[in-house]
């Protein structure tokens, strides 16, 4: 059994939290019960700003995880890549404060991961915490047009390859963010984990699907449709679009937005202008994954 353990891959969870200091013990208690050896783990926890004394909360019953207190909120990308540059881990779990993991979630990740060296993410099966059966991962495909997935679960039961894994359950080969970059700080809340993934494939690197590796997810903030949530959902969709689409999907993607999102019109021109306001560091972005292409 110690040959066995020896031989798996070090990985490291990062995971970033804020005023969940309650969400954030039942999920640190879930994952200390998976079965992946406890001396092949490392979890750094970053407190993106808590008042709620998470910290203290961590501090005490979680001696074990390395913790990284900022004085505010910093978003949850530039909190990811904070953990990611002092992980020790051949893997890097990116996950949230709101996900309750199955015991086998992070071996059968790392399992799938080991077989292709061309495999750079893996992504599990999410279901909602509230509806332990319903899946909630909204598909495998991004359509571009959109800029978000199509409900599309055939094949839910198999691996598969996608395009885009959630970062609430996201296994990284670090190798590979060492030559596409780390998440794009430019993304506050949302659209980072799709950004990543799309330059992964550009590289040659595969984002692979694993059926066996499940979580469930709370959802907590993102189901809201207040405006904050919503500004910050198509705040997050305008950057992707304006660092991965062509022109002619540029022009298009706004009518489309407001066809389909009638109902939103005030946060989806707020996600707009701010986008307008912040067109530099996006086209920065935008350059960035073009010489990706070029290699």
């Amino acid at each position: 059994m110690k040959k066995i353990t020896n031989m798996l891959p070090s990985v490291t969870v990062v995971l970033p939290t804020m005023n969940r200091r309650n969400s954030l013990q039942e999920s640190l208690k879930s994952l200390y019960k998976m079965d992946y050896p406890i001396e092949k783990l490392e979890l750094i926890i970053i407190d993106n700003g808590s008042t709620d004394g998470t910290s203290n909360l961590v501090k005490k019953q979680f001696t074990q995880a390395k913790l990284i207190t900022l004085p505010s909120n910093i978003g949850f990308a530039p909190a990811l890549n904070v953990g990611i540059r002092q992980a020790r881990g051949k893997y890097i779990f990116a996950t949230n404060d709101d996900v309750i993991f199955d015991k086998n979630c992070l071996s059968e990740l790392v399992k799938l991961a080991q077989s292709d060296t061309k495999i750079g993410i893996v992504g599990g099966k999410m279901f909602f915490y509230n509806q332990p059966n319903q899946m909630a991962l909204p598909g495998f495909r991004v359509n571009i047009w959109l800029g978000y997935h199509p409900y599309d679960f055939k094949g839910k039961d198999q691996v598969r390859e996608m395009d885009v894994a959630t970062g609430g359950c996201m296994l990284m080969r670090k190798s590979m963010l060492k030559s596409i970059g780390l998440f794009d700080e430019g993304f506050f809340f949302c659209g980072e984990d799709y950004d990543l993934c799309f330059r992964a494939r550009i590289t040659g690197f595969k984002t692979m699907y694993c059926p066996t590796a499940i979580v469930w997810h709370k959802f907590l903030g993102s189901g809201k449709q207040s405006f904050s949530a919503l500004f910050r959902h198509y705040q997050g969709k305008f950057r992707f679009m304006l660092i991965h689409a062509n022109f002619f999907q540029l022009f298009l993607f706004l009518p489309l937005q407001l066809f389909i999102g009638f109902r939103h019109v005030s946060p989806i021109f707020a996600a707009l202008f701010w986008n307008i306001k912040n067109l530099p560091p996006a086209l920065e972005s935008r350059r960035k994954v073009h010489r990706l292409k070029k290699g």
